[in-house]
């Protein structure tokens, strides 16, 4: 994936929010959230969605920016509520939204042959399995990089040498950052969406591991993402 930074002051979701998040502005309240689509028929929308914390979206606009979504489409959304009340299901107005672009994760034997470079995970959730969505790891990170444009890869890494999962049942992915030769003279934030197949979330699976090359030698190298 190459990295885009979509983050807009508050019209875009703050980077570490799964669920819904609002802020005003001038007396009207905006919400943010990762939603993915589900197609459905009968309606005069073709998809409505679910939110990462699992509330069924609807919409009441919109409906002509919606028509080329899939189920399984992942958006980051600004919508208000019309009712002022956050309920389940909620129908919403949307302002604006993001399509994000999911990425499958890396299966390999030669690790060593995906880039390395630093860049620190902050936070990490799953979501979807319901309504007939995938589940899905979304992942919020910094990095660094120039004001070069240069476009940096990230990758999600099952690595097949390593043995999955660990002793206390979490499977280990490998979070790996090609920065193309970029220099690190900013930091930047971005988020990546990765799909979540059974083999990662099968019974006797407690969570997973994600491990990282950190910006500082200070910080953690491994995030942990226990099952609910």
């Amino acid at each position: 994936m190459n990295i885009r930074n979509i983050f807009k002051a508050c019209i875009i979701v703050p980077a570490a929010l799964a669920t819904l998040a609002s802020c005003n502005t001038e007396q009207t309240e905006y919400f943010n959230a990762y939603l993915t689509a589900v197609e459905t028929e009968g309606q005069p929308y073709k998809c409505f969605f679910i939110s990462d914390d699992s509330l069924t979206v609807i919409p009441l606009n919109y409906y002509s920016n919606i028509e080329n979504l899939n189920t399984d489409d992942r958006l980051i959304a600004t919508f208000t509520i019309p009712s002022g009340e956050i309920t389940d299901p909620v129908e919403v107005e949307f302002v604006s939204f993001v399509q994000m672009i999911p990425q499958d994760i890396l299966q390999t034997s030669s690790i060593d042959t995906v880039g390395n470079d630093p860049a620190d995970p902050l936070t990490m959730w799953q979501s979807g399995g319901i309504e007939g969505t995938s589940r899905f790891l979304t992942i919020n990170f910094i990095y660094q990089a120039a004001a070069s444009g240069i476009q940096h890869k990230i990758y999600l890494v099952d690595d097949l040498s390593a043995e999955n999962p660990d002793k206390d049942g979490y499977y280990h992915l490998k979070f790996r950052h090609d920065a193309q030769k970029d220099q690190p003279q900013l930091t930047a934030s971005s988020v990546a969406t990765f799909p979540l197949p059974e083999k990662y979330t099968a019974p006797g699976i407690k969570g997973l591991k994600v491990d990282f090359n950190t910006i500082s030698e200070e910080q953690d190298s491994t995030l942990t993402l226990t099952f609910k």
